[in-house]
């Protein structure tokens, strides 16, 4: 059980990174421009799935 926690939250670590910082700037090199609310809420977003890969790890834990 232990493994799948880490796996997790390993999972979150790599989406905060891919969801925060190069999903937005793929965007822009396709052209389409981000309001800065829209790159806030790309970088809340990936936040929060690594907030919620941790609780589901921790979760996963107490079983």
């Amino acid at each position: 059980m232990e493994v799948l926690a880490v796996v997790l939250v390993m999972i979150g670590i790599i989406a905060v990174r891919v969801i925060s910082f190069f999903y937005p700037d793929w965007k822009a090199v396709k052209g389409e421009y981000l309001s800065e609310r829209k790159h806030l809420g790309y970088s809340v977003l990936g936040i929060d799935l690594l907030l919620v890969m941790f609780i589901l790890s921790q979760f996963i834990l107490r079983i």
